[in-house]
């Protein structure tokens, strides 16, 4: 932890990292529910498994491919943000600072995928410095 502690981010690259750590420690069907304004009346009986008694953050990041990283960056960012040069230049920034990790080949069909590698501590103190509520958003602390 020490050594993220003196890294300053660009405003997007937060909620790049910020949309990275959702998508590694949410499963992929709680999508719809966290960040679809009309998404429908869910129970919460009916979207809780039994079997799901084990933490995601016990069991580790998961994998996640590009399109999951951008449709979560563009719901949870206010303003209207463009698929630019720009955005995937600070991902691969994120990469080279070792805060995600490229965990496929760019040989594949489906295309890259990827893995948040920071600690919750971290990403709380990262959502903190843009007014975000990351503990809302996770599956874990619902």
């Amino acid at each position: 932890l020490s050594a993220y502690t003196h890294v300053e981010l660009p405003y997007y690259s937060k909620f790049i990292l910020i949309a990275a750590y959702l998508a590694s420690y949410n499963p992929a069907r709680t999508d719809k529910r966290f960040f679809l304004k009309h998404h429908g009346k869910i129970k919460k009986t009916n979207f809780l498994k039994k079997h799901e008694k084990t933490s995601n953050h016990l069991l580790g990041p998961k994998p996640f491919p590009l399109d999951r990283l951008l449709a979560i960056l563009y719901s949870i960012v206010d303003s209207r943000v463009a698929p630019t040069a720009n955005i995937f230049s600070q991902i691969t920034s994120l990469v080279t600072l070792q805060l995600l990790t490229l965990v496929s080949h760019d040989d594949q069909l489906e295309g890259p995928k990827y893995k948040c590698t920071v600690s919750l501590d971290f990403i709380r103190a990262v959502a903190r410095t843009v007014n975000f509520d990351i503990i809302k958003y996770l599956y874990d602390f619902l």
